[in-house]
This record gives structure tokens, C-alpha cells and sequence, in this order.
């Protein structure tokens, strides 16, 4: 049973929830009134004008009027990345919790997540989340990252592995940390681009020091026309590039035993991508630079040739469906072919071979 003397170091801790804002006057009401009621009152609430055209500046400026926990900072506009580090510049608290500014969350989220902090001795706590639909009507998904339902505590390594594996989503949302985590570490969000949670997020999990998930949806992201990601394009492509490498290049530098795991597991993820998605990025007016298309077939062969280089046992059920992606992208950036059908088909029966070998890899494992 909590006790007032628990209660009050609870609350001491002050919690700092980010909120970058830029044109989403329709929704930011809603967001800013589901942070204003979390049953845990001491916020320090940064909304981050960034330079937004619409009357988001004159909104914020209004909620502030009504909340004296409510901070507005105007600046040029910037992108996400520069208004969340903004945020983070000017972060008092000691946890860090960022919001994107068209969503909601639950009236607990925080108080969930300080609670789970607590009682774990973690300094990162992840959640589930759901989506819903620009009027707020729940959508139907199937995440991977809520595919648990006991709680689950990781150590920075185990944490890493499975957002690698996107077991764990690149959501900055989605998990609250504590402040040490960035501050201690010259962490930043890279600016000018895209795909910037999947960039940065293995450097937070990395500098944790114990994780825990609980399974409790606690944040509605919203799937609305003009966020980042329903408009993709080639730009967001090389962006997703640059995101993986930086994320390569921080767990080699900080966990270089991984580099085994990391090597497989993008091979792993090559082969398992989704073939569905490759065609409609070309067919369907996505127009992949074919400039890009070489550079992932060139991907592909570098991360083969160091698997082989170094001893690791590459699949040949990986080999195959990596041999018919690179020829499938080809193919589509050439003028996709009459023969989707059989090569879909292909993809399937091969992905299940791929699926069934990492089974019983495991269960020999589980053995030794």
C-alpha cells in the first residue's frame, strides 16, 4: 500500500513532457487537455512553437494563460527534431517525456510510468499504445511492440536486441526516461531529417540502466493525412538509411559485442521485408530513385560478404530471399515485370523457411 511519504517522493520528482507543435491547430486542444489531467500534477509542460504558420502559436500562448505549468517557447521553424531538442534544452524536470502534439494520452500515463520506475529500480519504463483516426475513433492495429501482456524488465542490451529486431517500436512516445539519460550523454536529435526516433532511440535504451515494460495502453497515436510518415517519398528512404546506420554506428561504438547479432539481424531484416510493401513503393507512384534501389542492393552485398568474412552462418533460406529482393527491386525500378504473382508467392514459401530455421535455432540454443 502506497504511503503518504511515498506519495510525496513520487510527486517530488518533477517530470518535464515535451510537446513540439506545427500546424496541428485541429488537434492540439485535445493533446494539450489530455496532459493538463494526468493524475500526477507535477509537469513542467514545454510547448515547442516551431515557427508554425496556422494559430498554433496564439494557442499555446493561451493555454499557458491557463496553466502555470504550461511553458511556450516560439522559435524559427526548424523541424521535429530541432523543436525537440529545444525542449530538451530548456527541460527542468527530472524525467523527460516527449508527446507528438496530434496525439493523446491516457490521464495516467505518467503517474503509470513513475510508479513502474519506482517499483522496478528502472530509469526507462516503455508502454503499449493504440491507434486512432483523425476524428479520434480507435483504429484496428497489430504492433509488435505491444505483443505482451506480463511485465518485462530488460537490461540496456536485452532492450537494444529487441528494437533491433523491432520487437520494440522507435517511438520516442512510447517510452519516459529519466533526465541523466540524456543529459549525461550530449544526447540531440539530428536535425534536417526524417526518421528521427529510429536514429536516437537505441542511445537512450543504450545509457539506461534497467528497462521495464508494462502492458498497459497508455498513448492514442493518431493516423492522420500530413504526419511524416503517410507522405513517403524517396527522401524519407535515404533519411530511413541514415537512421539505420547512425543507429549501427552508436550500438558497434557503445556494445561491440552485438556486432555479430547486428550483421545477421539486418540481413535478417532485408529478407524479411515485406515484398507487398517493395512493390506499391515502386508501382504505385512512391518513385525510388533507382540510384537508391543500387544502393540497397549494394547494402545487401556488403552485410553478405562481412557475414561470410567473419564465419557467420548465413541461411540459405536467407540467401535465396535476399537473391529475390535485389533482383525484385531491379526488376521494378527496370518496369515491374507480369510475374508479381509467382514471385510473391516465392517471397512467402521462402519467408517461411527463414521463419522455421531461426525456430529451431532457437530451441537448439535453448538446449545447449
Amino acid at each position: 500500500m502506497q504511503t503518504t511519504d511515498d506519495s510525496q517522493h513520487i510527486e517530488a520528482q518533477l517530470v518535464s513532457v515535451i510537446v513540439p507543435v506545427y500546424k496541428v491547430e485541429r488537434y492540439l486542444d485535445a493533446c494539450v487537455a489530455s496532459i493538463i489531467a494526468q493524475t500526477y500534477r507535477n509537469l513542467e509542460i514545454l510547448l515547442v512553437d516551431d515557427g508554425s504558420p496556422d494559430n498554433c502559436p496564439a494557442m499555446c500562448d493561451a493555454w499557458a494563460t491557463k496553466d502555470s505549468r504550461i511553458r511556450v517557447i516560439h522559435k524559427v521553424n526548424g523541424g521535429l527534431s530541432d523543436a525537440r531538442n529545444a525542449g530538451l534544452e530548456r527541460a527542468t524536470g527530472d524525467c523527460i517525456y516527449f508527446v507528438d502534439s496530434d496525439d493523446t494520452i491516457t490521464s495516467n500515463l505518467v503517474e503509470r510510468a513513475i510508479d513502474s520506475m519506482r517499483e522496478y529500480n528502472a530509469d526507462l519504463v516503455m508502454f503499449q499504445f493504440d491507434t486512432i483516426s483523425d476524428n479520434g475513433v480507435p483504429l484496428i492495429s497489430d504492433y509488435k511492440h505491444n505483443d505482451f501482456d506480463t511485465v518485462m524488465v530488460m537490461t540496456p542490451e536485452e532492450g537494444i536486441k529487441a528494437q533491433v529486431k523491432a520487437e520494440i517500436d522507435g517511438y520516442f512516445w512510447s517510452f519516459l526516461a529519466k533526465t541523466a539519460i540524456y543529459r549525461d550523454h550530449n544526447f540531440s536529435f539530428p536535425v534536417g531529417r526524417k526518421i528521427e526516433d529510429m536514429a536516437r532511440i537505441c542511445n537512450v535504451i543504450g545509457e539506461s540502466h534497467r528497462i521495464v515494460r508494462i502492458p498497459e495502453v497508455l498513448y492514442h497515436y493518431r493516423l492522420r493525412q500530413g504526419s511524416i510518415t503517410s507522405g513517403f517519398n524517396a527522401q524519407l528512404l535515404k533519411d530511413w538509411m541514415k537512421a539505420a546506420d547512425d543507429r549501427e554506428t552508436y550500438i558497434l561504438n557503445r556494445y561491440p559485442q552485438l556486432k555479430g547479432f547486428m550483421r545477421l539481424q539486418q540481413l535478417t531484416f532485408f529478407a524479411n521485408l515485406d515484398y507487398e510493401t517493395i512493390r506499391q513503393s515502386v508501382t504505385a507512384s512512391l518513385h525510388i530513385d533507382p540510384e537508391d534501389a543500387d544502393e540497397l542492393r549494394r547494402r545487401i552485398d556488403r552485410l553478405r560478404k562481412d557475414a561470410m568474412d567473419n564465419g557467420d552462418h548465413v541461411p540459405e533460406s536467407t540467401d535465396s530471399l535476399l537473391d529475390l529482393l535485389k533482383d525484385s527491386v531491379g526488376d521494378a525500378v527496370d518496369d515491374f515485370k507480369d510475374n508479381f504473382k509467382e514471385m510473391r508467392d516465392d517471397w512467402k514459401r521462402i519467408g517461411r523457411g527463414w521463419r522455421e530455421y531461426m525456430h529451431d535455432k532457437e530451441l537448439d540454443r535453448e538446449k545447449n
